[in-house]
């Protein structure tokens, strides 16, 4: 397995590396330097055809191409501490909470 993320501070990555941390899992991560345009390279794009980072690579080939995914894929794999929530509830809240960070800050910091 391999994360793929990025050498320079990206908001994505840095959000799969906080989520790791706060969880305790270390994991064999390859950081791309997305100003070189490393994301960009044919090897990195036959796995992610997005060319975005983060990417998860699973030992069977599988790629995971999300932040959220991967954060989701790790909280299932590792369920303790319970950073989703452990309800239908706490999930609901959680989600709101991370749509309205995307939509209110996330979206307007990318269009400076």
């Amino acid at each position: 397995m391999m994360l793929w993320s990025a050498a320079a501070p990206a908001p994505n990555p840095r959000r799969v590396t906080i989520f790791l941390a706060e969880k305790g899992v270390t994991i064999p991560t390859t950081d791309l330097a997305i100003f070189k345009g490393e994301h960009k390279a044919p090897a990195f794009v036959e796995k992610n055809p997005r060319g975005q980072v983060p990417a998860f690579e699973l030992d069977d080939g599988t790629v995971i191409a999300e932040s959220i995914s991967i954060c989701r894929y790790f909280d299932a794999l590792y369920p303790e501490p319970p950073l989703f929530g452990t309800d239908p509830l706490d999930r609901a809240l959680v989600d709101m909470a991370l749509r309205r960070v995307e939509t209110v800050l996330g979206i307007p910091l990318s269009m400076v």
